[in-house]
């Protein structure tokens, strides 16, 4: 998996790739490619966030094709097309899952940094400075819970 990869296209929104592949029973790549919607904000976390959830979506993936889990490093037969893949099928629900959390996060993260220009009042002073670095860091952590209704993907 290659993740977070920004292919920028004049005239197009913004989007960042996500690239995966497996290989057919000779070896062959089979290659799939996700786009998503950028958000325009450094999130912190976003690595241990994907990694845990595609752990339990290629899981649940695999299961989900008869016989796979007994196969070999779950290689499936080499008509599945790449985007049917389990790994492909993980990915995507990885990358919604992800998208939502991360959308709310950023409302969440502008509404705290919101909070903190009320609190000083417009200062620009060097600690007023340092200290808002602080805040957008802490505010960015891909921290936001979904309500338990929203967590279905």
């Amino acid at each position: 998996m290659v993740t977070s990869i920004s292919l920028p296209s004049p005239g197009a929104e913004p989007h960042l790739s996500v690239v995966g592949s497996t290989m057919t029973s000779t070896a062959e790549p089979r290659i799939f490619s996700i786009k998503i919607p950028a958000i325009d904000c450094f999130f912190s976390g976003t690595g241990d966030m994907f990694a845990a959830l595609m752990l339990v979506r290629l899981k649940e993936a695999v299961c989900n094709v008869e016989g796979l889990l007994e196969k070999d490093a779950w290689i499936s037969d080499d008509e599945v097309e790449a985007t049917e893949l389990p790994l492909a099928r993980a990915t995507e629900k990885v990358l919604a899952s992800m998208h939502e959390v991360l959308a709310k996060t950023k409302i969440a993260r502008d509404e705290e940094i919101e909070k903190w220009k009320n609190v000083v009042g417009g200062r620009a002073k060097d600690e007023d400075s340092k200290r808002e670095g602080l805040v957008r860091s802490k505010a960015a952590e891909s921290r936001k819970r979904l309500d338990p209704g929203e967590a279905r993907v």
